[in-house]
């Protein structure tokens, strides 16, 4: 099938789409044999308004494809599945409504959606895990390994995450039916106590010299203008990925609002291993419209003052400073976290010294430097300062044969507090 290009794509008319939005956006075009073709494999794929609209882009694709003779049977088998599919969901809602007895969601969402697998996790802030039924942690699915988990929030907090086959929810009707059962059950169990509140522990958080890591989705205000209300779902979809990186690497999350990400680890080697597990998948995801997402990393490693509410104190600004400095891509991190990583970087990580910045509100240049990793993007304009760096201090440590140490080694680099 020749690709449509934007340029043919706009001389067509709107009745060669199977659908066309409220907004005026034209998706599965069916004007020619192939295209009729790859909107039948694609129709599941797609984010319909409403019932109607996707009834209505469902009879036009069925029409196109009667025009050109094609027989679409694995397409009608899907959707009479996913029909089936859906009315156990349906019925599901009304089930676990009825019902009021705990622990009885995870049996129900095995049976309807076929995968004996399938564990609901709870999230529990005293832990910084994941929790099954019995109280016990549970780590998430490893890095390669085909099942999926999809996560729910509460207010911006991670509160319920199902661990499922790879194919289970694929469907986003679907999905969007069983997420919604799942939630009213969760809201209600916690209500009667049986669920362990998510609210923020600080109490539990570590302290001392800890690593601190901040992320942010660049030129986010564009996306939302371009995507209206289609970028909640990408927001989710990148909180996610930040939110899996983070806690495979044994960090904690401190909070998520808007299209921050704030979290804090123990040491600063599995927060770097975290910011890159971030970029590379990122880097490989494919978002809607072929829009370019990109994410910004800044960690920082010092003393916060740990209150009731979280943590305060200069080594937190540092953090939100690194992390505006950042491009979209990119991850940089302080002189503190760099001593501390010392030689013990993770494996195939790499540090490039971006020079000495002044960062808003910070009465110090701060020596940046740019975590380098296999997949990782290298190339990046000048940090994102309001000033320009601070000038180099004059380096007397010339070799015996008048010239200057390597770039890294012009650096001496403090050593992390005990």
């Amino acid at each position: 099938m020749s690709r449509l290009n934007a340029r043919r794509r706009a001389r067509l008319p709107d009745r060669a789409f199977a659908y066309v939005d409220s907004r005026g956006r034209r998706r599965l075009p069916i004007h020619d044999k192939a295209h009729v073709r790859n909107a039948l494999a694609r129709f599941s794929q797609v984010v319909f308004e409403s019932d109607a609209a996707r009834e209505r882009a469902r009879k036009r694709l069925l029409n196109a494809a009667k025009r050109y003779r094609i027989v679409p049977v694995g397409f009608i088998t899907g959707q009479l599945q996913s029909e089936r599919r859906h009315a156990t969901a349906g019925r599901l809602v009304i089930e676990l409504g009825e019902s009021p007895a705990p622990g009885e969601l995870e049996q129900r969402l095995r049976t309807v959606l076929r995968d004996p697998t399938l564990a609901v996790l709870h999230w529990s802030d005293a832990s910084g895990a994941y929790l099954d039924g019995a109280g016990a942690p549970v780590p998430l699915p490893a890095e390669g390994d085909p099942r999926g988990v999809t996560y729910l929030e509460r207010q911006g907090r991670p509160m319920t995450a199902l661990v499922h086959g790879p194919a289970v929810l694929a469907d986003p009707d679907l999905a969007a039916t069983v997420l919604a059962a799942v939630r009213f059950v969760v809201e209600r169990e916690r209500l009667h106590g049986q669920i362990q509140a998510t609210s923020t522990d600080a109490a539990a958080l570590p302290t001392g010299f800890v690593t601190l890591l901040m992320t942010d989705i660049e030129s986010s205000t564009a996306l939302l203008r371009r995507l209206g209300d289609r970028y909640g779902a990408l927001l989710s979809e990148v909180r996610t990925i930040v939110r899996t990186a983070v806690l495979r690497a044994s960090g904690r999350e401190i909070d998520a609002r808007a299209d921050e990400f704030f979290a804090v680890f123990e040491r600063p080697a599995p927060a770097i291993e975290a910011a890159v597990a971030v970029q590379r998948t990122l880097g490989t995801r494919a978002w809607p419209d072929d829009q370019d997402v990109r994410v910004r990393v800044g960690i920082h490693s010092g003393r916060p003052t740990l209150t009731d509410t979280g943590y305060i104190g200069l080594a937190v600004h540092t953090t939100a400073r690194l992390c505006s400095a950042a491009h979209g891509g990119q991850i940089i991190v302080s002189t503190a976290t760099r001593a501390a990583v010392g030689t013990s970087a993770p494996a195939g990580i790499r540090f490039r010294s971006l020079g000495r910045h002044r960062l808003p509100g910070l009465p110090d240049a701060e020596m940046l430097f740019q975590v380098q990793a296999p997949g990782l993007r290298v190339g990046f304009p000048r940090p994102r300062t309001a000033r320009r760096p601070a000038p180099r201090p004059v380096d007397d440590r010339r070799g015996l044969d008048g010239r200057m140490p390597p770039r890294e080694a012009q650096l001496e680099l403090p050593q992390p507090p005990a």
